[in-house]
């Protein structure tokens, strides 16, 4: 029972990252993305973070990179996903288009 009770806190959590803050203003865009990876919300608040506040681009690529399992989720979900990474390419944060490319720019 234990190990279920730490899952569901988990699963809370998550739900929690996923909801708030600027990942939850880019679920509102994108629900299908963002509720297709919600192991990923928190990860992907830190980036953003990291992007605005800690220098940009190779901040958030440090945490991408730390975190490239969890991010690559949003590329099984890429048809939901690819309007958030073109948005974010306009606030000059690119995110690679593919699984492939995130584990090669991680390397």
């Amino acid at each position: 029972a234990g190990k279920l009770a730490a899952d569901e806190e988990e699963a809370g959590e998550a739900e929690g990252s996923c909801s708030s803050g600027l990942v939850g203003q880019i679920r509102s865009m994108a629900p299908g993305c963002i509720n297709g990876c919600p192991q990923a919300c928190g990860p992907l608040g830190s980036a953003i973070n990291a992007f605005m506040a800690h220098g940009g681009q190779s901040a958030a690529k440090k945490v991408i990179c730390a975190n490239k399992h969890a991010f690559s989720c949003y590329y099984s979900h890429w048809g939901s996903c690819k309007t958030l990474a073109a948005k974010a390419a306009g606030f000059g944060f690119h995110l690679p288009t593919s699984k492939g490319a995130l584990y090669s720019q991680c390397r």
